[in-house]
């Protein structure tokens, strides 16, 4: 006698992750967004300490921070 099971599968996996790779895709957004805000903040903090206390002085504020001076 001859037998064959057959196995099928359901679109709930599917759907599932759809919704999981739409959050996903939702969180890399935001996340990235807020990124480069905190880049172009830091860009622009160190612009600024570069125009009030000049090159060197940035420089030798570094060390001494760096140095614990």
């Amino acid at each position: 006698m001859n037998t064959t099971a057959t196995r099928t599968k359901t679109n709930e996996a599917i759907t599932t992750q759809a919704g999981i790779d739409a959050v996903t895709k939702g969180s890399i957004a935001i996340m990235g967004s807020a990124s480069a805000l905190i880049g172009l903040w830091a860009v622009a903090c160190i612009i600024t300490a570069a125009f009030t206390a000049g090159p060197l002085g940035l420089a030798r504020g570094w060390f001494s921070a760096v140095a614990g001076m």
